[in-house]
């Protein structure tokens, strides 16, 4: 396992790391196939390398374009806005999950929006994408498979639904270029990890920033709309909190990480998480500080594998932080906000805080 920043630097972006794909599943994982769970998540195409990898990644690219970013950031303009007024509504005096009434809402609205599917479906989607997210943890053990497989026999039908409906009347949406350019299999897997991406990475993102500014010195520039300052929060957001706590490669041949050798073939865990609190790279590294220098995070991936969603994720938060910050400008926390149970893609369950104490 590799800890320190300089490692999981080299291992996320060294050209000598694989990921894990079909083959290797084939070789290590025999019956992997026969797993529901498994078939949809982890052929997506961060279980893909060069070649394959890219082909992927080709197709699914120009939904991250800018000219589609701003159409989808009026989505993101007008959920946000409705959410505060919702929260308005509310007892200054009470405690309210800011998670789900206000961060959730809005990543699972823009998810919807990204992919071409109904917002009211969002709720009942998140749900199923839930158990999917618990293979990318190391050791997954039967009960959490099971739960995959029984999440997958629901979702892959319905992006089925979706995916033949968008070859019959595309639209500008990531939906249509899957269904217009990939398989069923592939389009399946590329949506579950769309819908995957779009939730929880960004969720954790904006309960993680919101929670740090709270108590930063930094929160006026942020509620004045600074975008330098909204930018910085949303760094050292990702830094604290990397919604991806883990990567795991695969050698393709012999390589030496700091002072470590490693074989051909030998599978390595690098922990984001603890590089992005390696202290020797990051002074007084427990600390939200968003006016510590820039550094290069490793939150959104790195190389080939570099997040097709991170300005997404940024313009999201670009619109929630400011206005969340500004329209309840004495909010604070109540509590600790409860943890998920998973070891990779980790976030809270909800996040109390009170309004106007």
């Amino acid at each position: 396992m590799f800890r320190r920043y300089a490692d999981v630097a080299v291992i996320a972006r060294h050209p000598a790391f694989a990921v894990k794909d079909a083959d290797w599943f084939d070789a290590h994982l025999p019956g992997w196939r026969q797993s529901a769970g498994m078939r949809l998540f982890g052929t997506n195409m961060l279980f893909h390398n060069a070649a394959s990898h890219q082909r992927l990644r080709k197709v699914m690219s120009p939904a991250f374009r800018p000219a589609r970013l701003r159409a989808l950031s009026e989505v993101v303009r007008t959920t946000v806005e409705h959410r505060l007024d919702l929260l308005e509504e509310r007892a200054r005096g009470d405690v309210v999950d800011l998670h789900e009434l206000l961060t959730l809402p809005v990543t699972r609205s823009t998810g919807c929006a990204l992919i071409g599917i109904p917002d009211e479906d969002g709720p009942f989607l998140y749900e199923l994408v839930q158990p999917l997210l618990a293979l990318l943890d190391p050791g997954t053990g039967l009960r959490a498979l099971t739960r995959a497989d029984r999440a997958a026999k629901t979702l892959r039908p319905y992006l089925d639904r979706l995916v033949a409906e968008r070859r019959t009347r595309p639209r500008d949406d990531l939906a249509s270029l899957a269904a217009s350019s990939l398989g069923d299999d592939e389009a399946a897997a590329a949506l579950a990890l769309a819908l995957a991406g779009g939730f929880d990475t960004t969720v954790t993102l904006l309960d993680h920033a919101i929670s740090g500014l709270m108590t930063s010195p930094a929160r006026a520039s942020v509620a004045s709309g600074d975008e330098e300052a909204v930018n910085a929060a949303v760094n050292e957001a990702l830094r604290l909190a990397s919604p991806i706590g883990l990567i795991t490669r695969i050698a393709r041949h012999e390589v030496t990480v700091g002072d470590v050798r490693v074989p051909a073939g030998q599978e390595v865990m690098a922990w984001i998480c603890d590089a992005h609190r390696d202290h020797e790279h990051f002074p007084d590294p427990e600390t939200f500080a968003p006016e510590r220098p820039a550094s290069r995070l490793l939150s959104f991936g790195s190389g080939p594998h570099y997040c097709l969603g991170a300005q997404l994720a940024k313009l999201e938060a670009s619109f929630v932080l400011p206005a969340v910050l500004r329209r309840f400008p004495r909010m604070v926390p109540f509590g600790l906000p409860l943890p998920n149970d998973r070891m990779n893609v980790r976030g809270w369950t909800n996040f109390p805080v009170v309004l106007d104490p």
